[in-house]
């Protein structure tokens, strides 16, 4: 690993333990799109709390005028049908139009999320979006949606039950050190040269 390789995760993991230990992230920019990120379905379709949180979340920023359009992302889990549709379906009830959901259904990691998402955003002449997940899940989603070229702003969920509950919030924030670890070598995301 390189000297500024070391110093760029070295930069993303203070930045998650600083999340971690309660410092707020600063909500959205200016965008007209949201990208919601999946997160587990139960058995028989039913939405996690996380997900549950997301996507009511997604739903307030709508409804807010913040935005004017929601991406919901996910595929196929352990359990289907895809994060997406369970979103989408989720939106819909919540008083979100059908013309205003444009669902991802074939993520299956964050990293392909925002690779497929880049694709969606750009044809629809943007490259700035607000990213709704949980707040330990912000610093690499941030980072691997800056990655592929995207404008990308933290709308931090801290309703969902990962923040809320303080050993989901530790067991997630193992999972993202790991993470960013994992997306630096594999990918390079959260490296210097990224926008």
């Amino acid at each position: 690993m390189s000297a500024s390789t070391a110093g760029g995760l070295g930069v993303s993991l203070w930045r998650l333990l600083r999340v971690f230990l309660g410092e707020m992230l600063p909500r959205g920019g200016d965008a007209e799109v949201a990208v919601v990120l999946g997160s587990q379905v139960l058995p028989g379709g039913r939405p996690s709390g996380t997900l549950m949180a997301r996507t009511l979340h997604a739903a307030r920023l709508y409804a807010g005028g913040r935005v004017r359009l929601l991406i919901p992302t996910g595929g196929v889990g352990r359990h289907p049908p895809s994060e997406a549709e369970i979103m989408s379906r989720l939106l819909r009830e919540a008083g979100v139009p059908r013309e205003a959901v444009l669902p991802e259904d074939e993520a299956l990691s964050t990293w392909d999320s925002a690779r497929f998402v880049s694709r969606m955003v750009r044809e629809l002449g943007t490259e700035r979006v607000l990213v709704v997940t949980d707040p330990l899940h912000c610093v690499r989603t941030m980072a691997a949606f800056r990655q592929v070229g995207l404008e990308a702003f933290p709308e931090p969920v801290y309703s969902s039950p990962m923040w809320r509950n303080r050993w989901l919030r530790l067991g997630q924030f193992t999972r993202e050190t790991g993470a960013l670890a994992w997306y630096r070598a594999k990918h390079g995301v959260g490296s210097p040269s990224q926008r």
